[in-house]
């Protein structure tokens, strides 16, 4: 077909038609590159979300045993949350010995820990038995401590030295029952020997007591040991503990000096009270 110029549109249709069919073509394909794009975004969000979804042990609530536990590590992590900016050092070492102390009373506790292993067996799944009560008790007066001494930091500046040293105390007592639990798998509490001793010879009829030592000087609760010397022994949580003999003869109570002992890593500690 010839136009007013003379120039044939016949090249130009057919290059339309071709344009039309290269166009159908194209359309035709997308939705084939599409459904490979999708399928493969589909595959990386399905591994990505598995990685997102907790796994069914975690979905498994804690045992009730295990609440008090749960409650006094919760307390210590409060603590240290507390005080991330004004003793963020100290506050690092109680989130630590929180992390630790929790995989070691409530998910597992360390693998191999008698031989020496002493790595943490982090499946995931809690445990089935709660620490010694006395331990979880130990625990509970230590995250109360640090949340009050925490208040005290914070709000009164003239006390700020005295409350780090507590706080000081508290994380390293948390760092001892870490290397204890490295060491024996979980929790436990340690059986101090006490003997009361006049002279090199056994003196009977003392009541020992004792009490956790704090570097601070933090007034902690006395306790004394079930019976009466000599000997006499008290299942304690790891520590430090200052421990003395007191006996009433006649009006007078007679009082010893207290002796320190270093209740950990052994399952037993013996000691020896001199009295007057």
């Amino acid at each position: 077909m010839m136009n007013n110029s003379g120039l044939s549109i016949t090249p130009c249709a057919r290059s339309q038609e071709g344009f039309r069919v290269s166009t159908i073509r194209l359309i035709e394909d997308r939705p084939r590159r599409t459904h490979r794009w999708c399928r493969g975004v589909c595959c990386v969000f399905v591994v990505a979300l598995g990685f997102v979804l907790p796994s069914p042990a975690q979905l498994i609530p804690p045992p009730p045993q295990l609440e008090p536990t749960i409650n006094a590590l919760g307390g210590i992590q409060r603590c240290a949350e507390n005080i991330a900016r004004s003793a963020s050092d100290i506050s690092a070492k109680l989130l630590d010995a929180k992390t630790q102390l929790t995989y070691g009373l409530l998910k597992g506790g360390y693998a191999n820990a008698q031989s020496g292993g002493g790595g943490y067996s982090k499946s995931g799944e809690w445990s089935i038995a709660p620490p010694p009560k006395e331990y979880v008790e130990d625990l509970s007066h230590e995250a109360s401590w640090c949340l009050e001494v925490a208040h005290i930091l914070n709000t009164d500046p003239e006390k700020k030295e005295a409350a780090l040293k507590v706080l000081a105390s508290i994380a390293n007592d948390l760092h001892i029952k870490v290397t204890d639990c490295r060491k024996w798998g979980a929790g436990r509490l340690i059986t101090v020997i006490a003997n009361t001793v006049k002279n090199g010879q056994p003196d009977a009829g003392w009541t020992v007591m004792y009490k956790w030592v704090s570097v601070s000087g933090l007034s902690a609760t006395e306790l004394s040991f079930p019976k009466e010397s000599t000997p006499t022994s008290k299942a304690v949580p790891p520590g430090i503990y200052a421990i003395y003999a007191t006996k009433q003869v006649g009006d007078t109570v007679k009082k010893t000096e207290p002796i320190t002992v270093s209740a950990f890593q052994d399952a037993k500690v013996k000691c020896e009270i001199p009295v007057p």
